[in-house]
């Protein structure tokens, strides 16, 4: 029988996505090198797998395991495409775009479906950890064009600063501040800063939006 997904078990796969693509990362980065660093792509893919097949469409292709496997042939032929030195400005920018459109529906669904859930809890984590690396796909673009916009690290390709730019970024997420990675040029600390406003403004509204579905649910039940 084919699984079919719904909007009330989607948000466990993207989170299963997102956790090995943060997790295979720092793996990468503290053993291995290399041929190793071959692991982020497969884990990009992997994300982009869960991504797809996570967030509910009433399209019949990206709803089955052959919809799946189709969207998977397909993501892994372009990753392994731009997997080269003179392509990693498009691998980067895919991965901004990827993970900026899964954001908005994962929004949707997680923080305006009006009724507190297992899955939309989950999907506020998966929310914050897309935010997360939106901001650290920011900071690998701009560590591209301004090599110098950072201080702490020594920056070559993506995937060799992908696990620190995306401890980076949830250090200043959460805004706990290390200050072993430093923003030096301007438009770097503007990307700080914001991403210290969306976090602390994100644990606002998560909480707010749901404590206020939880009421409305409750007074519906009394009702």
């Amino acid at each position: 029988m084919k699984h079919k997904m719904s909007e009330k078990d989607n948000f466990i796969y993207l989170l299963a996505g997102l956790t090995f693509l943060l997790f295979s990362g720092a793996c990468v980065d503290q053993f291995m090198s290399g041929l190793g660093q071959s692991l982020v792509l497969v884990a990009t893919i992997i994300t982009m797998m869960s991504g797809i097949w996570s967030i509910r469409s009433t399209n019949y292709l990206f709803n089955t395991g052959l919809g799946l496997l189709f969207a998977t042939v397909i993501i892994s032929m372009i990753v392994l495409f731009l997997d080269k030195e003179e392509y990693e400005f498009i691998h980067t920018l895919l991965l901004l775009c990827f993970f900026l459109v899964t954001l908005k529906p994962a929004v949707e669904q997680a923080l305006f479906a009006g009724q507190v859930t297992s899955n939309s809890i989950i999907g506020s984590i998966c929310i914050f950890l897309l935010l997360g690396l939106i901001w650290a796909m920011l900071y690998l673009l701009l560590a591209e064009f301004i090599p110098d916009s950072f201080s702490g690290i020594e920056v070559t390709n993506w995937k060799q600063n992908f696990s620190d730019f995306v401890y980076f970024s949830f250090v200043t997420l959460t805004t706990l501040g290390f200050g072993d990675l430093l923003p030096v040029s301007p438009i770097a600390r503007f990307l700080v800063y914001m991403e210290a406003v969306v976090g602390v403004f994100y644990m606002a509204i998560v909480v707010s939006s749901l404590v206020g579905a939880k009421m409305s649910e409750s007074q519906a039940n009394n009702n």
